[in-house]
């Protein structure tokens, strides 16, 4: 008669479960305690269906704390979008306050300049009125 396999405990591994209720499975056809390979072999499975379920609770909650982290970056990055946005927006005003005070000075400048070509006109008509005189 084969040696009995070891008892299942919460220490071995799924895999290790798994080939244990198969070896407890052939010990129940060739021993005569049959009943008891049977509570090992049930034993062993209850024992890899609680470590999944553990595995899945673990599983889903490191996927709920990855939500969690997403959402917090997706709340940082829509910060950061309204923040620059609206810096864009302040940016933009003040470009645009900028270039209308740019088209004051330009105009300004256009007509003192005509102001200066106008004097410059007046004083060489002088000048040539009073070179003509003598």
């Amino acid at each position: 008669m084969p040696a009995q396999p070891i008892k299942p405990t919460s220490q071995l591994t799924i895999e290790q479960l798994v080939k244990l209720a198969a070896e407890w499975a052939e010990c129940a056809g060739s021993s005569k305690d049959t009943d008891i390979c049977s509570v090992k072999v049930t034993a062993c499975l209850e024992i890899a269906k609680i470590k999944l379920a553990t595995a899945e609770q673990e599983i889903r909650s490191r996927q709920i704390d990855l939500a969690r982290e997403a959402n917090n970056l997706s709340e940082k990055l829509l910060k950061s979008n309204e923040e620059a946005s609206r810096q864009g927006q302040e940016s933009a005003k003040s470009m645009n306050r900028a270039t209308e005070q740019l088209a004051m000075s330009t105009s300004s400048l256009n007509r003192a300049t005509w102001v200066l070509v106008s004097v410059t006109a007046i004083q060489a008509l002088i000048a040539v009125l009073t070179f003509l005189k003598r």
